[in-house]
């Protein structure tokens, strides 16, 4: 982001992953940004090869700071901010969890006084209006957002993907999800006593499937905080 001042900094961890292309399998690194798109770039030369469609609302982009305020989302928050996404390469989806927090971008003046001079600065806010997240499974040939999953809060935390057509993903009030990766029906759901605010692994021992997810809020957005590890074993 040339001369970035608005936040748009690459805070979602980027992936690594192969894509076909014209019968040819192509290293690739895939982004899920604040601007709300994910992107996709060839590893060895940096060309980009794709960009979905807008996963969460956009408005006045790279819209500058005025006296009055100017209404911009996504702003710095996101879009996609530290969450990272998840790969079904077989399916060929990637998996983003996302925000959509409308802000305010103000010009300030604090006037010049006792000797120094006269400052100029620009804030984002958050405005107080309806706020919500966004769950978008992407057709990583296509770029098209191939399913939504809207939640009642902004999405923070990160998303998991298994072999076995399952996406799970945590919320700010404390429940648990997994959908199915293709349709993305909700599939099964458990309430925690804390936020759900950090990435799912999954591991196997003696044959048997874990998923496990840290539950510890975040005081950023407001989510109950705790201090819980959850263990879930896959059927």
């Amino acid at each position: 982001m040339p001369h970035d001042i608005w936040g748009y900094d690459v805070a979602s961890p980027p992936v690594l992953f192969d894509l076909q292309r014209d019968g040819k399998r192509i290293a690739v690194v895939g982004q899920a940004s604040k601007l709300g798109w994910f992107f996709v770039h060839r590893r060895d030369s940096g060309e980009l090869l794709l960009q979905s469609e807008a996963l969460v609302p956009q408005h006045n982009l790279f819209a500058r700071a005025t006296l009055d305020g100017v209404r911009v989302h996504p702003g710095v928050v996101g879009g996609v901010n530290w969450s990272p996404a998840a790969l079904d390469q077989d399916r060929r989806l990637a998996f983003v969890a996302a925000i959509h927090m409308p802000m305010r971008y103000t010009l300030h003046d604090t006037p010049a006084s006792g000797g120094k001079p006269a400052i100029r600065y620009s804030v984002l806010e958050p405005i107080e209006e309806p706020r919500w997240g966004l769950l978008s499974a992407i057709d990583l040939q296509s770029g098209r957002i191939r399913w939504q999953h809207r939640t009642d809060q902004p999405l923070i935390g990160g998303v998991l993907a298994t072999a076995g057509g399952l996406v799970f993903m945590g919320e700010g009030d404390g429940n648990f999800d997994a959908f199915d990766s293709e349709t993305g029906r909700l599939l099964w759901q458990h309430k925690s006593e804390a936020g759900v605010n950090a990435p799912p692994i999954t591991y196997q021992i003696d044959g048997v499937q874990y998923v496990a997810v840290a539950v510890g809020g975040n005081q950023l957005f407001g989510y109950k905080q705790g201090d819980y590890l959850k263990v879930y074993a896959l059927p």
